[in-house]
């Protein structure tokens, strides 16, 4: 057994870099024997392994995730749903055919679920004094009977506006600093009234 070329390439890749055929010499016919011919060989091509590039991958959660692909909308589209939306909204609101609306703000580091005439009861210190008016400005969500605005976090200012009205501010519980050393008989009480 032996490997052939017959006609080795003049261009292209190196022939170290293409495949290796492996073809068998087999012995002459008998009659080409008796015409008395030359040495004849027969290719016969054995089948190669596939290569790297054409072997076939199993179908696992790494290759392939288990969801289907999400094919993402063309921004421009997206824009002009976005405006029709806004403007469907605002035609609603102009007409009072939109319900009892309510809004999720972000307000004293929690979020709250808010409607018209709604009390909330918040354990931080604003600096708003009792009667003034203040802006809620991170606005996750508004609704209404018929609608829904989803902010991409929060809604944009000119599009929402949420108002409250400080009623009452008492004094909370008071916070307490606590300092001790262990194995040095080291305690430091402080309290500290917050209103």
């Amino acid at each position: 057994m032996g490997s052939f070329c017959p006609h080795p390439p003049t261009s292209g890749p190196p022939l170290s870099l293409l495949p290796r055929v492996h073809l068998p010499v087999r012995p002459l016919s008998p009659s080409a024997r008796s015409r008395g011919d030359g040495v004849e060989l027969r290719a016969v091509p054995r089948q190669l392994e596939p290569s790297p590039s054409r072997r076939k991958e199993a179908v696992t959660s790494l290759s392939k995730p288990p969801w289907p692909e999400v094919k993402l909308p063309d921004p421009a589209e997206e824009a002009n749903h976005h405006i029709e939306v806004v403007q469907n909204v605002k035609t609603l609101i102009s007409m009072g055919a939109y319900g009892r609306l309510f809004a999720v703000v972000h307000f004293a580091s929690r979020q709250w679920k808010v409607t018209n005439e709604d009390l909330i009861l918040i354990e931080n210190h604003i600096e708003a004094d009792c009667g003034d008016r203040i802006r809620l400005e991170k606005v996750l969500l508004v609704g209404g009977n018929d609608f829904t605005l989803i902010g991409r976090p929060l809604l944009g200012r000119d599009l929402v506006r949420v108002e409250a009205t400080v009623i009452e501010k008492t004094e909370s519980w008071p916070k307490i600093n606590f300092r001790f050393k262990r194995r040095k008989r080291y305690r430091r009480t402080k309290r500290i009234p917050r209103q």
